[in-house]
């Protein structure tokens, strides 16, 4: 664990020294909380206001997290919220941020991180003031978030394994056999027809299967179309929880992941097509069912960029939304598949690493 710690700070270290040397960021204690100052040396500071903002954004970040570092040592803050108020270009080539605590309790923290901009050395007043960033978040143990995480991977893992070792009566499997011949007919007939116009009787058709024994699996037709929403989801459970490994550094977890979705896909596509498509027919009950089982399922994401940060290898504070992201960017080979099918799936899986990787960066 010492080991880990220490890679951790290094490559946090690492991180913040890159921006540093960008910016030529200094730091200092200052009676509201931290204060880090850069000379603005490009040449187009004053032409382009990308750069200024650019700048701004990194020193934002740096003072934010200076200031947290020297308060807490267990804990890390998960943005949830951030406003910048953005007043003004300003003049000079000395950018000062100065970031306090304005408000802090055992569940969350807020801290506001003021810019100013002037001449060198000077002193921060209100006509130098530029921009305010507001960040807001929830404070957690990265012990706690990993240490959870591996316990479902690993209970999904026993289950998987369990299951398998444990071969199903001929009663069960043919019960087995009959629900997937129910979930592969409704996906034939709702990916062809629509949902509107799917009747249970083309489905029992289509699975070849009395009306009478589909009645003793579903109650209804929306039956079937939750069927495949939740279906489809648990697959992809199984998939993740086989393909990763809670001991890899979280990169590696990263790849293994993206790596056991695109399989899936590559399997499945005609089904998430389908839940992506006819999900809004469902109740509001069963829509929420849904989202509950997808929750879980991006949190498992976020997990592997919570430990990243923690790492120093990401920079995402605002994780939950970084891992919806990430999440969905895998869709691209699925819902953009007619776009881009003469592609590989290692090709289409290199690319969107080297996206996600940059974009965690």
């Amino acid at each position: 664990m010492a080991e880990v710690t220490q890679t951790a700070e290094q490559s946090l270290e690492h991180k913040l020294n890159k921006i540093e040397s960008s910016y030529s960021i200094r730091k200092r204690a200052h009676e509201k909380g931290v204060c880090v100052e850069s000379d603005l040396t490009k040449e187009d500071i004053g032409n382009h206001a990308w750069v200024l903002d650019d700048a701004c954004a990194r020193m934002a970040w740096v003072a934010a997290h200076e200031l947290l570092r020297s308060q807490e040592k267990d804990r890390l803050l998960r943005i949830e919220n951030t406003h910048l108020n953005a007043f003004a270009q300003g003049e000079g080539d000395s950018l000062q941020a100065i970031a306090e605590v304005i408000f802090k309790n055992a569940e969350r923290c807020a801290i506001r991180v003021q810019l100013f901009r002037g001449a060198p050395e000077h002193k921060a007043s209100p006509d130098s003031l530029i921009a305010e960033y507001n960040l807001q978040g929830l404070w957690y143990d990265l012990g706690d978030v990993v240490a959870k995480t591996e316990e479902i991977v690993a209970a999904r893992k026993e289950q998987v394994v369990t299951t398998k070792s444990q071969p199903l009566s001929p009663k069960e499997q043919a019960v087995e056999d009959k629900k997937r011949r129910i979930f592969e007919g409704a996906c034939e007939v709702i990916g062809r027809e629509g949902y509107a116009a799917t009747t249970i009787r083309k489905v029992a058709k289509a699975a070849g299967l009395p009306i009478s024994t589909m009645y003793q699996y579903i109650e209804s037709k929306e039956d079937l179309l939750f069927m495949i929403t939740s279906g489809c989801m648990e697959e992809i459970f199984d998939y993740m929880y086989e393909e990763m490994s809670t001991d890899h550094p979280p990169v590696q977890k990263l790849e293994e992941a993206v790596s056991a979705y695109m399989k899936y896909i590559s399997k499945n596509r005609r089904y998430i097509n389908l839940v992506y498509r006819e999900t809004r027919a469902l109740s509001r009950h069963n829509r929420e069912k849904v989202f509950d089982i997808e929750r879980k399922f991006t949190q498992l994401w976020e997990a592997i960029i919570i430990e990243g940060n923690k790492e120093g290898v990401f920079d995402a504070p605002k994780s939950r939304l970084a891992a919806n992201m990430v999440y969905f960017f895998c869709n691209v080979w699925s819902l953009r598949y007619w776009s881009v099918q003469d592609y590989t799936e290692e090709e289409v899986k290199e690319y969107l690493m080297r996206f996600i990787r940059q974009g965690l960066n």
